[in-house]
């Protein structure tokens, strides 16, 4: 069966995230897609994962023109770092490896809709910080057909 165009516009996120050559507090990611909760021991850190969520639709003239979020979080170890500095780092690295490759194929627009540090280490010797990022991507298909935009 073929891709559904958001199929298309999730895969080339998860592309973009994966060709990203800038990282630097996120070293080496493990892109994920799909699963919220890792095992530090399991998945090599950092982490990326992708969260494709639940989209707002507005059906105009035939059209039905769409709002997917996509939650982008990152799980890493901040070590000796001050974990609200190497979180604004963080973050701006999401941000920026997000938007890289520009506007998916099948989209209309994507931007970064907001982000921050999850939460702050609550307990003495806690290393691991939890990053986040939604982006909002647009785009159309035809009305009640998520594989097809003829116009």
């Amino acid at each position: 069966m073929a891709d559904t165009i958001r199929e298309t516009i999730i895969k080339e996120i998860v592309a973009t995230l994966e060709g990203f050559s800038s990282y630097s507090v996120l070293a080496d990611p493990s892109i994920e897609r799909g699963w919220e909760v890792f095992d530090p021991d399991v998945t090599p850190l950092p982490i990326i994962a992708v969260l494709p969520g639940v989209e707002a639709v507005e059906r105009i003239h035939g059209i039905d023109r769409c709002e997917m979020p996509v939650g982008i979080r990152s799980l890493f170890k901040f070590g000796a770092s001050n974990p609200s500095a190497i979180g604004e780092a963080a973050l701006g690295e999401l941000i920026v490896a997000s938007l890289s490759g520009g506007v998916p194929t099948n989209a209309e627009d994507i931007f970064y809709s907001g982000g921050g540090v999850d939460e702050y280490p609550g307990d003495l010797g806690e290393t691991l910080l939890n990053v986040s990022i939604t982006v909002v991507v647009r785009y159309e298909t035809d009305a009640g057909d998520p594989y097809t935009l003829t116009t």
